[in-house]
This record gives structure tokens, sequence and C-alpha cells, in this order.
């Protein structure tokens, strides 16, 4: 899937080593996808291994995870090429579109230790939430504590309130979730949602008049799954 990023194109110093692909860039840019693949697949014939054709490979993949293992293999595997710290600046770009905020302080640490010059760091000059909105690994296993349910019925009328427990990229994982918080006695959903180019299954549980009484679930999931849940209106 795609992530939705702008091309950002900064002036770089093209290596003698390396394929020149500003030109590509500034297609994509431009909105002509079709003429930076075309060139893109010439590149991959000649120089398959080279850092900025892989690059450019990545910035023209529209899976998102398939995106971020191109990156990754940019800065990792060479990172003295001219776009290891753009490919750092996208994963992050692309975990702080998706809410997951820790991660994306990750690797915008590794920006800053390792390329402290990069132009990307004004960018990615923001302030990050010290909790992440979504989650990519499952819930932890539940405990045995009781649980204490302040729901309203699932077909009261007044309802206004629901908390969102968790987003997952893995349905699975959503599923999971999804069948023990009804186990527990509380009504639960599931849906999608697109974000940052990915589609993240959203799990939301419970109906309440109050926002009091949707914080006991809240406080449900931190102790019992280890998960940081939002309380949001039923629309």
């Amino acid at each position: 899937m795609k992530i939705i990023l702008p091309i950002l194109l900064l002036v770089f110093s093209i290596f003698a080593q390396e394929v020149n692909i500003v030109e590509q860039l500034k297609q994509i840019e431009s909105g002509n996808k079709d003429k930076a693949a075309a060139a893109l697949s010439d590149f991959k014939k000649n120089n398959p291994s080279d850092p900025s054709v892989i690059f450019l490979d990545a910035v023209l993949t529209e899976n998102g995870k398939d995106a971020l293992n191109k990156y990754e293999s940019v800065y990792k595997n060479h990172p003295n090429s001219n776009y290891a710290d753009a490919s750092l600046y996208r994963i992050f770009s692309y975990y702080y579109s998706l809410g997951i905020y820790n991660k994306a302080q990750e690797y915008l640490t590794a920006l800053e230790n390792k390329y402290p010059n990069s132009p990307y760091l004004k960018i990615a000059d923001r302030n990050i939430p010290e909790e992440d909105l979504y989650v990519e690994k499952p819930a932890a296993e539940k405990t045995k504590e009781p649980v204490e349910i302040i729901e309203s019925p699932k077909k009261v009328e007044n309802a206004k309130f629901t908390v969102q427990a968790g987003a997952f990229l893995n349905l699975a994982n959503a599923q999971k979730l999804k069948e023990d918080l009804e186990s527990d006695g509380y009504t639960s959903e599931l849906s999608t949602k697109e974000v940052g180019g990915s589609i993240l299954n959203v799990v939301t549980a419970g109906r309440f008049e109050s926002e009091q009484n949707a914080q006991k679930l809240i406080t449900h999931l931190k102790n019992n799954y280890k998960l940081n849940g939002r309380i949001i209106p039923i629309e």
C-alpha cells in the first residue's frame, strides 16, 4: 500500500558510484510515475544493488511494508549512501502517520545520531506523543483479575461513548482482542480504517453513557492487556 508522503526533493551531491535518480524523483513529484517506473526497470537490470536504485524502488512501491524493507536496506546496508538519511526520515514519517509514536521516535533518534547535519531533521521537527495511538503487536495475555463492568446495554439509545481498545495491522490480533473483551462481558466491534496508506483493524468495546463510566474499561485495558485505550464518541 502506498505511503502517503510528499516527495521532498532536497539538494543532493550525487556520488559517482551511485546511479543519479534526481530526474526520476522530479518526475514522481510532478505526477509522472510511469516514466520514473520505466527508468527504474532499466536501472534494476544494470544496477540492482545500487542504494539509489533501491531508494527509488522504495518510493515507487505501493505496499507500505515492502517499501519500509527497502528503505531499511538503504540505511542499514549503505549508511554512506546519498539517500540513507532520506530513508530513515521516510520510515520515521510512516510510523508517525500510523500513530506508532515509540517506533517513530526510535527512527528519529537514529536520524539525529547518524546524520546530525541532515536537512530532514528540520522537516522532522515535531512533538511526538508519549503513548502510541496504534499498536502492531498482540495485546498481552489477560490476567485473572475480576472484571468490573459499567456499561450501557448494547441497545441503549443514550449511550454516547465507546472505547478504542486497539488497532492492529494484523487481523488475527484484532480478532483475538475482540473475543477476549467479549468474554470479559463487554460488547465489542471490529472495523477497518486506512491510516498512512495502511489498513488497520480497529477494535472498539463498550457502550457508555458517560466518559467517567468508560474510564473503567480504560483501566481494565491497561491493567489486563497492557493497552492504552481511548474514549471516543459514538457516531
